[in-house]
């Protein structure tokens, strides 16, 4: 059988890697592999997988499942599709040093001669791409780099890969948060990509106008008759009710500027001119709870002194929620805090101040900077 060591040495590495990823293992299974004499190494074109197999041949079994692993963040990061109008080499340069740090860091072993630079550590692919496109190139143009990101397979274009790599993506999401692993393996770039994609970033006040809707329709009420045909005719009148109690909770930690802080009261004032809640309360809070401001009709909401600047704590604010239950709770925070425990029966939405991909386990999260 042709090729028949260098599909027993792939068979081994995709079980390697089930080992390791449930995220990457499930994109793995998605993906096509082929062996090809046309590629002195390896690469893909974000549907399948080809591999010179005299080169996997004469890697350990170690740098198989590394390589695996490379080409398949490859797909997982959709390199190719994200190349736009940039230098194809310098692009396919910058993804091998984010993801072989990524490897690295995990545990999996870089395959030889692979590309790998601490000083990229945590950086995305634009970032680095950024940075070594100013660079002096070591050897002539590109080099001898092996280019492994391919073309689009015959029949199909860079819209058709995206497409079909987004499903593949979202599928190994689901997997890996099924497995409770997903917050573990799966890098910022790549769930922030989710994120948007499952669960888009309205603006603030159309996620916010979406509770309206549930929480004040217009309805008829024959306890307030129509004052229009009154008293001749007894018949109920449209009105819409309100919400009751908003609670706007402010998140005063140390990474929180007084720039932001007036930046969020300047949303809640919006929130109140625009929905008018029955009762609106704004709270100070860090790790604990500083004040509790009941505001009135003609409070200044820009004047409301807060403290704190200290760690950030989410529990006690929602412990203070549990014994109210408000209507509605909105939560200016960067999210870096423990996951919030005993919640009530009442709507949460997080108004992240941060790029911070992490979200809580209830309630909506919402990024201040795409509203």
């Amino acid at each position: 059988m042709e090729h028949e060591q260098a599909d027993t040495h792939l068979r081994h590495a995709k079980i390697d890697l089930m080992t390791k990823s449930v995220f990457l293992s499930t994109i793995c299974l998605s993906l096509k592999h082929e062996f090809t004499d046309k590629l002195p190494t390896a690469g893909t074109n974000g549907i399948s997988i080809l591999y010179n197999p005299e080169f996997l041949d004469k890697l350990s079994p170690q740098e198989r499942t590394g390589l695996l692993a490379h080409e398949v963040w490859h797909v997982a990061f959709n390199h190719l599709t994200r190349l736009g109008d940039r230098d194809k080499v310098l692009w396919n340069k910058a993804g091998d040093y984010v993801i072989n740090y990524m490897l690295e860091k995990s545990g999996i072993t870089v395959p030889r001669g692979g590309l790998l630079d601490p000083r990229f550590a945590e950086m995305s692919t634009e970032e680095v791409y950024n940075i070594i496109k100013d660079e002096e190139p070591e050897e002539g143009p590109g080099g001898d780099f092996d280019v492994d990101l391919l073309e689009p397979p015959p029949g199909l274009d860079e819209g058709d890969v995206s497409e079909k790599i987004t499903d593949m993506v979202i599928k190994a999401h689901l997997q890996s948060k099924i497995a409770n692993k997903d917050k573990g393996e799966i890098p910022g770039e790549i769930a922030r990509a989710i994120d948007d994609l499952i669960n888009p970033k309205l603006p603030w006040y159309e996620i916010l106008q979406r509770f309206m809707s549930d929480l004040a329709k217009d309805d008829y009420s024959w306890s307030r008759p129509s004052k229009r045909f009154y008293p001749d005719y007894y018949l109920p009148s449209q009105h819409s009710y309100t919400l009751g109690e908003v609670v706007v909770a402010i998140d005063t930690s140390g990474s929180v500027s007084q720039k932001e802080i007036t930046e969020m009261l300047t949303e809640i004032e919006n929130i109140r001119e625009t929905f008018r809640p029955e009762k609106l309360t704004i709270i100070d809070c860090d790790a604990e709870i500083h004040n509790i401001y009941d505001v009135e009709k003609y409070d200044n909401i820009l004047e409301l002194e807060f403290h704190g600047y200290g760690g950030t704590d989410f529990q006690p604010v929602i412990e203070h929620c549990n014994q109210i239950n408000p209507d509605v709770l909105i939560y200016f925070t960067d999210l870096y805090a423990n996951d919030v425990r005993d919640v009530g029966d009442y709507p949460i939405i997080w108004i992240c101040t941060d790029d911070n991909p992490d979200v809580q386990p209830v309630g909506e999260t919402i990024y201040l900077n795409n509203g």
